[in-house]
Order: C-alpha cells, then structure tokens, then sequence
C-alpha cells in the first residue's frame, strides 16, 4: 500500500511538472514563487501550491529590482516590454521596445522607448506620465 502511494505521488509530480521544461528554485525572484520555463521558451511564475501566478507568456522575465524593487521587466515573444508587480499583476503592458532603469534620466520615472521610436516617462506607479512621442534629444533637453 506504501508503495502505491509513493508511485502514485510520483506519478502527479511528473505529470504536473511535464507542462514545465523546467522549474527555477523557489523565492528567488519573489517570495513564495518559482520561475517556470515551457517547452515552447516561454516563461512565468507558479506558487508553492503550483497555481500559476504569471502565466507563461513572456520570452525573459528579469528579476524584480533591475529597474525598480516593486517591479520585474518582462518581455514577449513579440519583443515588447512592459512590467509586472509583486502580485503578478501587469502594471505596464508590453508595448515598449525598451524601459530603462528608474532615476536614469529623471528622478523616480523610468524612460520607456515605444515601437516607433519615441520617448516617454513612466513614474513609479507604472503610469505614463510623458507620452512615449518625443525624440530622445527633444526628452532629455525638456525633462532632464
């Protein structure tokens, strides 16, 4: 009876993680989740109960505190950046070609590059406080 037990428990294990090519250790990118990786290279997170928290969308998930301690840069398949916060929220959509660290250019906002090759602010919150339509000359010499 042992032995059925154990082989069906490892039977589940396998199944569940066999979604998951792989699964990160826990807590080192928020505490309480792991970093998973598909078959297919996309990547999100699960909690210690195995509930998806961020699915599996992103092509690259940074670690919270890169730009900011509250949130994680995330990329998707399509290249566009945007950010999530420590409930697994996305606060920014992917819609950027690039979001640089907060405090690089102006205190507490992070300048974010659009697709077409525009320049904006975001602020703290994840809200856009300079719409992304300037020339990187025309934002540093108004906003620097």
């Amino acid at each position: 009876m042992k032995n059925l037990v154990v082989l069906t428990f490892v039977f589940f294990s396998q199944l569940f993680f066999a979604q998951y090519q792989k699964v990160y250790k826990y807590d080192e990118y928020n505490q309480g989740w792991a970093l998973v990786k598909t078959s297919s290279g996309t990547f999100g997170f699960i909690d210690k109960q195995k509930k998806v928290i961020v699915q599996p969308i992103y092509s690259k998930i940074e670690k919270f505190g890169v730009l900011d301690g509250n949130f994680a840069l995330v990329k998707t398949i399509s290249d566009g950046y945007g950010l999530i916060d420590r409930f697994g929220k996305e606060v920014v959509p992917a819609i950027y070609s690039k979001i640089e660290k907060f405090d690089a250019v102006k205190k507490d906002w992070a300048l974010v590059k659009s697709r077409t090759d525009h320049y904006g602010f975001l602020d703290r919150t994840g809200k856009e406080v300079i719409p992304a339509t300037y020339t990187l000359e025309e934002i540093k010499a108004k906003f620097q």
